[in-house]
């Protein structure tokens, strides 16, 4: 079925135990596919920042909801290896074949998990300002992370019946939400150079994701959080497919710390840290370097035209 959001095509995808995946996709693929692995939360809406990027290098973007986000079917429990189950029915439903990815936040773990375990399909993998295991071992967790994300993540590592209302009592609060009444909001995670995109497209488009991440509920937030704070199912010492770990040093929501200990974990894992940027600047400014990486490690080749930058 066709997106209202022309260029989009929206579908659902019908998995073997009856649950289904809602997917988002744009472009013909004439030099591969990009899947896409958005924050938590996440929703499903079409980002134009990040399709004007994908076409300039002529890439197919995919984008799967996770269980319990928008019309995907909730799948209390999982965890982020989970991924490498569902994705594969979502792919081969759009005849694809092999593939290349990207998560940024929440987002990265599951592509981390396609690198573990579809090695076979997944060609090279990015993380961007990706979380690293609850359980990392030297890691002090929770250091220099805002004190939403702080509150958030504890709540989720004391169960569902924790953080729940939590969720729900934010997710209330969110009908009218704007673009500056979520910097407002999380004011203390944002530093300038996040709060100066809420001006821009990306305000409207992020805000846009939120609400559609929560229009069924907050289930799938729910069950990302839980997944982050415990064992993701996969070992990162295990991958052999090419990884790239990108951050920028201004990150408030999840410290830089965290991606030099990913880089460390994942074996030949390149490390890329920016000065000037923070949790959402870095990949709206930073996109087409991550995808021109990934394509040389998969052996694609570069740009059919200049990108002009790409977003979250």
């Amino acid at each position: 079925m066709s997106d209202a959001a022309e260029g989009w095509d929206h579908d659902l995808v019908p998995l073997p135990d009856g649950r289904v995946t809602e997917v988002l996709t744009h472009g013909t693929a004439t030099n591969g596919t990009l899947v896409w692995h958005g924050g938590t939360p996440s929703g499903l809406v079409p980002r134009p920042a990040h399709a004007r990027v994908c076409d300039a290098f002529g890439l197919r973007y995919v984008v799967a909801g996770r269980p319990g986000y928008g019309l995907s079917t909730a799948r209390p429990g999982r965890v982020m290896a989970d991924i490498a189950e569902d994705l594969p029915r979502v792919l081969d439903h759009l005849g694809v074949d092999t593939f290349v990815t990207m998560g940024g936040s929440g987002g990265g773990p599951h592509a981390l998990a396609c690198a573990a375990l579809l090695p076979g399909r997944c060609r090279a993998a990015a993380a961007v300002v990706s979380p690293a295991p609850i359980d990392a071992d030297g890691l002090d967790y929770y250091a220099g992370m805002g004190p939403e994300n702080v509150e958030e993540w504890k709540l989720a590592e004391q169960g569902r019946e924790a953080v729940g209302p939590w969720l729900e009592r934010t997710v209330a609060e969110w009908d009218d939400l704007s673009a500056a009444g979520f910097v407002d909001a999380f004011r203390g995670t944002l530093p300038p150079v996040d709060q100066e995109l809420f001006t821009t497209e990306f305000g409207e488009t992020f805000v846009a994701g939120l609400r559609k991440a929560v229009s069924t509920g907050v289930e799938g937030w729910l069950e990302d959080d839980l997944a982050l704070v415990t064992p993701w199912g996969f070992d990162l010492g295990a991958i052999t497919a090419p990884v790239s770990i990108w951050t920028g040093r201004l990150d408030r929501m999840i410290h830089y710390e965290h991606s030099v200990w990913l880089a460390r974990a994942v074996p030949g894992a390149d490390l890329h840290v920016y000065g000037r940027h923070g949790h959402l600047s870095f990949l709206m400014a930073h996109m087409p370097d991550v995808i021109t990486d990934l394509l040389r490690k998969a052996g694609l080749s570069g740009p059919h035209r200049t990108p002009d930058g790409g977003g979250r």
